[in-house]
C-alpha cells in the first residue's frame, strides 16, 4: 500500500520527535544489585558501585564494606581497588577512622571501623547500611543518599572472646554523592555528615579517615600541582612523616595492558587542616584531618566534610585538577 508524501513526513516527524524526547529523558538511574547499588549514566554505563554488604568471593577483611567500589572512567576502567593483597582492609573510596573514643555520662568506648586493630577494638564495630536513595537525577548529573549507622556491639558477655551483644550506634553518618562528568572526567563531590550522641575524639593518627584506594596493578606516581611528588613515603605510625597540606594530590598508573588511569582527591579549605599519607607500597589517597593532631566532636554538633574525586581515562590534562580545585573551593 502506497502512502502519500505529506503522510510520509508526517511520520518521519514523529519519528525523529519521539527519538528526541526519549535522549532528553534519558536520565542517571539507580539500580539494586547482590552487594548494594550501582548508578549508571544516560547512556547504561556504570559510573559507581555503593556496597552495602561484602561482595561474594570478595576477601575483604574487617566488619564494614560500605564504601564506593568500583568508580568508573567514561572509557569504563575501574579506578578503585578492594580487598587488595597488601590490606585486605581497603575497600575503593571509603570513609573509616581506626582510633576512636566515645565517652558519654562515665562511660568511654573505643572503636577502630578501618578494621587495622592496631590501636583500637575492630571487633564489634561495624558500619551498618541503612539507606541508599536516588534523590534525583537528570541527563547531565545525579545525587544519591546514604545513611550508615557506626555500631558498637556490648551489651552481652564474651563467647569466644567475640562480643555477641546487640549493636549500639554511636555514630550517624549521612552522606551525599553528586555525580557527573567534566571536561572528559568523572567527578563525585562527596559530603559527608558525622553526628553522635557521645563526644567523640579521633585520636592522632598519621592516616584514617577519608580514602580513595587506588590500583596499582602497573608502574605508578604521584602528583601534585607542582609536579612528581619526591618527598619520602610516610610511615604508617608517624604522623609527622605525612606529606604537607594541598589542594589535591592524584594517582597515575599504566597497566599491563598499556591503559593509563588517573585519580586524584581534591580537598575543601571548610574542613578541618589535613596531612597526607603518602605511602607508595599502599597506593592511595588519604586526607588526614587526625594527622596534625586529636579532632573532637562534641556530641549533637555535627562534623561536615567534603571531598571531590575524580577519575580520568589516561593522565589529567595540565591544568585541570587546578581549575577543579579553584571551582571546589570557591563552593
Amino acid at each position: 500500500m502506497s502512502i502519500s508524501r505529506r503522510v510520509f513526513l508526517a511520520l518521519s516527524g514523529a519519528a525523529a520527535l519521539g527519538t528526541s524526547l526519549r535522549s532528553q529523558t534519558r536520565a542517571y538511574t539507580l539500580e539494586s544489585d547482590a552487594a548494594g547499588k550501582t548508578l549508571k549514566d544516560p547512556n547504561g554505563r556504570v559510573v559507581l558501585g555503593y556496597l552495602t554488604t561484602k561482595p561474594e568471593g570478595v576477601p575483604l577483611a574487617g566488619n564494614s564494606a560500605c564504601c564506593i567500589h568500583p568508580f568508573n572512567t567514561i572509557g569504563g576502567e575501574r579506578a578503585t581497588d578492594i580487598a587488595p593483597s597488601d590490606h585486605r582492609d581497603h575497600r575503593g573510596v571509603f570513609f573509616a577512622w581506626h582510633n576512636m573514643e566515645f565517652k558519654r555520662g562515665g562511660e568511654t568506648l573505643r572503636g577502630d571501623f578501618w578494621g587495622w586493630g592496631s590501636f583500637a577494638p575492630t571487633d564489634g564495630r561495624a558500619i551498618v547500611n541503612r539507606e541508599v536513595r536516588l534523590v534525583r537525577a537528570d541527563a547531565s548529573s545525579a545525587e544519591v543518599a546514604v545513611r550508615n549507622d557506626w555500631t558498637i556491639a556490648t551489651e552481652a558477655p564474651q563467647v569466644d572472646g567475640r562480643a555477641v551483644g546487640l549493636p549500639r550506634v554511636v555514630l550517624q553518618e549521612a552522606t551525599t554523592i553528586l555525580a557527573r562528568e567534566e571536561q572528559g572526567v568523572r567527578v563525585l563531590d562527596l559530603i559527608y555528615q558525622f553526628t553522635s550522641d557521645y563526644d567523640v575524639t579521633l585520636n592522632r593518627m598519621a592516616f584514617t579517615g577519608f580514602c580513595f584506594r587506588c590500583r596499582k596493578d602497573g608502574s605508578y606516581v604521584f602528583s601534585d600541582s607542582t609536579g612528581e611528588v619526591t618527598l619520602p613515603n610516610s610511615s604508617a605510625t608517624n604522623p609527622d612523616s605525612d606529606w604537607p597540606g594541598r589542594d589535591w594530590y592524584s594517582h597515575t598508573v599504566t597497566h599491563a595492558d598499556g591503559k593509563t588511569v588517573a585519580s586524584a582527591v581534591i580537598d575543601h579549605p571548610g574542613n578541618p587542616p589535613s596531612l597526607w599519607h603518602g605511602a607508595r607500597s599502599v597506593s592511595f589517597l588519604n586526607p588526614c584531618i587526625a594527622a596534625p593532631g586529636s579532632v573532637n566532636i562534641p556530641a549533637t554538633q555535627p562534623l561536615t566534610l567534603r571531598y571531590r574525586a575524580v577519575a580520568c581515562d589516561g593522565k589529567f590534562p595540565d591544568g585541570l585538577l587546578d581549575r577543579m580545585a579553584a571551582q571546589w573551593r570557591a563552593r
